[in-house]
């Protein structure tokens, strides 16, 4: 039996299911859907967030900190997320009494047999473009980030829209009804060892796909994977761009993406109406600060194609100055990718680099922020500052910031701290925001 066989025939048993880690957007999402099916729900995490607040007041009960006394007799299965290794003491607790173990990664696709499925694969995108098809339909939904205005990020429904997450190669144990491909290029080297490997997963994806499988027409390995193949339908940018409030042609492919899918269940007027009114998903080119002539952006941009697109997308806003501070994600990916980096930034005119968010790793030769800053030609030597904290770029960002600025803060890491930071930022004394006596 596959783990995705046993998770489906656990969730068709029903009882308690205990999730390590449901602070997560991922596992949070899941949580909520077991919740909707039935399941009793409990859960354990290092600290609250809205996700928890959210699980919490929807009568899911969650204790904080990691203990392996939460997992008692009462328990009839345990998820965990990726992140999670088998030698953890809450693990081995469950393993020792008999208990099932999954990761997240077999528990979504087994919540989405029952249902007519979307799934919305791809390196990049995917996040965007399952929210905005899931506010076309207005269906349910399993999405890893927050939807402006929408509350939790899961939804349950008879049609389910759900992003199928390569990073673990769990992508593949998905058989929907429909499948997107927004893109692929190779990432997550820490558990794909090769392109190839990779591109396999994606493979499955196809094969396991019932009706249609729609990819971006001008992606060369999407295309490699699905020619010939009468499943797979490519969708591509319209004449005339799409009415939509995201800004940036990545969003247009989004978009596109989308509405190839959607086209089952609506007409095109009916689609073309509801991308007038999309709500965009949290970190996704997000101002959280507009004011005293400055503006700053969030995102979640980490691979350098994604960065690249960010960068092109704020000078669109035709800032004075483009400055950004940075924290690379991983250091598998920091020494894989580590030559793709530095020509991403350009447009940009200062950025500040702070320590690689290790998600569970351990630190890499070649792999650091250090070695990252190397990399970048002598250009930027005047440009390019390395800082050893977030609170020390945020420091040195807000003394340089000017009228006209507009500074991203990118990153898929912690790094979101400086974002909250400048959401409630006012200059202080000094500040070259400030008029002067």
């Amino acid at each position: 039996m596959s783990p995705v066989d046993q998770a489906e025939a656990l969730i068709q048993k029903g009882g308690r299911a205990h999730l390590m880690g449901i602070g997560g957007i991922g596992m949070a999402g899941v949580a909520w859907l077991l919740k909707a099916r039935g399941f009793d729900v409990s859960g354990c995490d290092l600290q609250s967030n809205r996700q928890t607040d959210w699980l919490r007041r929807g009568g899911v009960a969650i204790e904080f900190g990691h203990d392996e006394r939460h997992v008692s007799a009462g328990i009839d299965w345990l998820i965990r997320s990726t992140a999670v290794p088998d030698s953890h003491p809450e693990v081995r607790r469950a393993l020792e009494a008999g208990i099932p173990v999954s990761r997240r990664g077999e528990v979504l696709p087994a919540l989405a047999r029952d249902r007519v499925c979307v799934a919305v694969s791809g390196t990049h995108g995917k996040t965007t473009t399952t929210a905005i098809i899931a506010q076309i339909l207005g269906s349910g939904f399993c999405v890893g980030g927050e939807i402006a205005g929408v509350e939790g990020v899961a939804r349950d429904g008879d049609v389910l829209v759900v992003e199928a997450d390569e990073s673990d190669g769990t992508v593949a144990g998905y058989a929907p009804d429909y499948a997107v491909i927004t893109n692929i290029e190779y990432d997550h080297m820490e558990h794909h060892e090769s392109e190839a490997a990779f591109a396999r997963c994606f493979e499955k994806l196809i094969d396991q796909t019932k009706t249609a499988v729609y990819y971006r027409a001008d992606d060369p390995i999407s295309n490699r994977l699905c020619a010939g193949n009468p499943k797979c339908v490519p969708f591509s940018l319209p004449a005339e761009p799409f009415q939509l409030p995201l800004p940036g042609n990545h969003n247009q492919w989004n978009a596109a993406a989308a509405v190839a899918v959607s086209r089952h269940w609506k007409s095109d007027g009916e689609i073309r109406a509801a991308l007038l009114d999309i709500k965009p998903v949290g970190r996704r080119f997000e101002t959280v600060f507009s004011a005293l002539g400055v503006c700053v952006v969030s995102d979640y941009a980490h691979h350098p194609t994604e960065i690249a697109a960010l960068i092109q997308t704020a000078l669109e806003l035709k800032p004075g100055r483009l400055l950004g501070i940075f924290q690379p994600h991983r250091y598998t990916r920091t020494l894989a990718l580590g030559a793709d980096f530095p020509p991403s930034f350009a447009g940009l005119d200062l950025l500040w680099l702070v320590p690689v968010y290790a998600a569970s790793e351990h630190p890499l030769a070649g792999g650091t922020s250090a070695d990252l800053a190397a990399r970048f030609p002598g250009e930027w030597d005047s440009r390019l500052q390395l800082c050893p904290t977030l609170e020390d770029a945020w420091a040195a960002v807000q003394s340089e910031l000017r009228v006209g600025d507009v500074l991203l803060i990118i990153g898929a890491g912690d790094i979101e701290q400086v974002a909250d930071w400048a959401s409630k930022w006012y200059p202080g004394e000094g500040s070259n925001l400030l008029p002067t006596d």
